[in-house]
């Protein structure tokens, strides 16, 4: 099992977890360390599709999660489905305000 963390930023550019091998995304968790409500967005994208989806910076076709609003001071946990993701594979998280979301993503190879 890893962890990794991420500081979820503005706009889409580098992922927040890039795959290495077959790996299950076992749990995220979302914590908003502000005192104010922030809205998050969540892309799962392939990675024969990550060079477009780059460019084009906010392709929705890989949205999972739009416009979640996460309380201040509040932490949002996704584990209900786990995410199989191939090599090259990567989920990049967008916070309506810089650095106001850390991003705890725990995976397994498989």
């Amino acid at each position: 099992m890893a962890i990794t963390n991420y500081p979820a930023v503005t706009t889409v550019g580098t992922g927040a977890y890039t795959s290495v091998g077959d790996t299950a995304v076992t749990v995220m968790y979302l914590t908003n360390i502000t005192a104010s409500g922030v809205a998050v967005e969540v892309y799962v994208v392939p990675s024969a599709d990550t060079a477009a989806f780059e460019a084009a910076s906010g392709l929705a076709g890989y949205k999972i999660y739009n416009a979640l609003t996460i309380s201040a001071n509040d932490t949002y946990v996704i584990d209900t489905e786990k995410l199989i993701l191939a090599t090259g594979d990567k989920i990049y998280v967008t916070a309506g305000s810089g650095s106001a979301i850390n991003v705890t993503i725990s995976t397994i190879g498989l």
